[in-house]
């Protein structure tokens, strides 16, 4: 119970704890639980985008490669197409997509 209390209390307040240091911490599995949580209050769906990019880039050298599994949860259907295209062209996306074509 108290996990699903902490996790409420993430999903709540989404933007303010993606931007406190201690986010940049979270594992890559429970960033991805969070983001994909139905319960999840933002505005903007570019707001989970910029918390993962900020997420990666504080160890991007460990953290780049779980990138595409990252995306599969940003809710693509809820961005605009000039948001969908900045995403998939952003640097990060573009290096972590073409080593994922590279190894399957």
């Amino acid at each position: 119970k108290l996990k699903d209390r902490c996790q409420d209390h993430i999903c709540r307040n989404f933007e303010k704890v993606s931007n406190s240091a201690d986010f940049c911490s979270l594992s890559a599995d429970h960033l991805s639980e969070i983001i994909s949580h139905d319960g999840l209050d933002i505005k903007e769906e570019t707001t989970v985008w910029e918390a993962v990019v900020r997420w990666v880039e504080h160890y991007k050298e460990e953290r780049w490669h779980h990138l595409p599994s990252i995306l599969q949860h940003i809710r693509f259907n809820l961005l605009t197409s000039d948001g969908k295209t900045a995403i998939l062209e952003h640097p990060l996306v573009k290096n972590a997509l073409q080593v994922s074509e590279v190894t399957r």
